[in-house]
Order: structure tokens, then sequence, then C-alpha cells
């Protein structure tokens, strides 16, 4: 039996219709079978032991669990200039945030791959492709600066939903770490408006920060 076949029929056996039903609300495509993401890392390490690069790569998706079983075998792969091709070409594929969020895990222990993949997907057309590229960052601060991050955050004119958020999202995570860069940043009011108000509404949900410096934010809002 091909791998694609098995994995289908694996897939199946751990299904569940409550959670596709749930997910399926949260992620509109692709279409949902409703496996746990614990299971699924589970299943693609176990076939992590049996497929060979390029078996993974000739593996195309179609289903939500199969994008995220691809991507946890390319995230369990040791080699680095391997790993990296087939990442280069996988982020390309992504149909939603739930995978593109999935997918940040990735390490490389050559941070020179870890930089050729945020290069390329900054410079992406592609709304999930492009999202990676704020959500990366934010788990790879020492990629480059974080004055280079501010400028390419107030220079963004992609309007696209996912990756304001994802830019959101990442301003909003480096604040726990760097408070006063990003506080000058946001009483600069140079970001997009959206992403100015959304970032000072993560940082103000965080559990992290003292109520003092929320009520501060406040005043910053476009």
């Amino acid at each position: 039996m091909e791998f694609k076949d098995s994995l289908f029929e694996i897939l199946q056996t751990h299904k569940e219709e409550k959670i596709r039903i749930f997910s399926q609300k949260l992620i509109s495509q692709p279409q949902i079978l409703g496996v746990r993401t614990p299971m699924l890392k589970k299943i693609a390490k176990d076939f992590s032991l049996k497929l060979d690069v390029e078996e993974i790569r000739l593996f195309k998706p179609v289903f939500h669990e199969e994008f995220a079983i691809k991507a946890f075998l390319i995230i369990n792969l040791k080699d680095d200039e391997s790993k990296f091709a087939l990442a280069s070409e996988f982020v390309k594929t992504m149909l939603n945030w739930a995978i593109c969020d999935q997918f940040d895990a990735i390490k490389f222990k050559d941070s020179r791959f870890v930089n050729l993949l945020l290069s390329q997907c900054l410079d992406s057309n592609l709304e999930y492709e492009k999202r990676f590229f704020y959500v990366y960052y934010m788990r790879n601060l020492a990629a480059f600066e974080l004055n280079k991050f501010f400028e390419i955050c107030i220079n963004e004119k992609d309007e696209r939903y996912y990756v304001k958020m994802a830019m959101s999202w990442a301003l909003a995570e480096i604040f726990i770490k760097f408070k006063e860069p990003v506080l000058n940043l946001l009483e600069s009011k140079r970001l997009d408006k959206f992403v100015q108000n959304k970032t000072i509404s993560k940082i103000r949900d965080s559990f992290r920060v003292e109520k003092s410096i929320k009520d501060e934010l406040v005043k910053f809002r476009i």
C-alpha cells in the first residue's frame, strides 16, 4: 500500500465528528477529517522512520490533516539542506493559518537556513507564506535586529487579514521581552491603524503585562 493510501486509512480510524465540525468553523479550507493534533504528531513521527526525503516531497496533501502530517514530517527531518528544500516549497502550499502556525516549530542547526526561509516568505505574494514570515520571526528574533523588523512592519502594504493579524501577534509577543522598543514604536503611531490597535489589544489581553502598562497603552490607539 502506498504511503498516501496508508496514511488516509490511519486518519480515518482516528477522526472525530465533533472535532471536524468545530475545526471546520475555524478553518474554511481545505476539508477537515477531524483528527486531533497530538495524534497527527504521533502518526508523523511513526512515518518519519519509514519515509525518505523524496517520498515526503512527492506527497501531495488534500485534507487539512494531510497538510499537518507533511508539515510535521518536514520538521522531523535531520538534514538542514533537505529540510530547507522541502520547507521552501511547503510554505507555498499552506491553505490556512493553523498549518502556518504549526510549521513555525521548524528548526535548523545552521541559522543561515532560518534567514533564507524568512527572506523568501517576506517577498511572497501568498497570504499564508507572507504570514509565516511574521510568525517565524517571532520564534527566531536573533535572525536580525528588532529595528529592521519594525521598519518592515511600518512599510508593510499587505492588507490581507491573516498577514496583519500575524504582524500584530508578533509585535505583542516581542513586547513581552522587549517592552521599551515596542512601546516607542506604538507611541510613534507609524504602524497601520489595524496593526497598531490590534497589537495594543493583544498586549492588553496578556496575563504577562502589568495593569498600569495596559492602561498606558490605551493612549496610543489610533
